[in-house]
């Protein structure tokens, strides 16, 4: 019975670790303008985070400054 608790207990604990790992955050970057758009991409790297902290920083945004829309959509693999 103490070896059934206490296997119980050892996966109950790991069951509440979260992992910690690179994690990979890719935006594409799009700027409209009245003559067109441009569009760039790139990848982040997040070294040794857990996967709720990366989705903090990994964030789409949508800007509009004198007629200049930049849009940045980010996602996290």
């Amino acid at each position: 019975m103490k070896k059934v608790f206490l296997l119980v207990a050892v996966v109950a604990a790991f069951s509440f670790v979260s992992c910690k790992k690179d994690r990979t955050c890719t935006c594409t970057r799009t700027v409209a303008t009245s003559a067109g758009s441009t569009s760039s991409t790139s990848i982040i790297t997040y070294n040794k985070t857990l996967k709720k902290d990366a989705r903090l920083f990994c964030l789409s945004t949508t800007e509009t400054d004198n007629g200049v829309t930049t849009t940045e959509d980010c996602e996290l693999k």
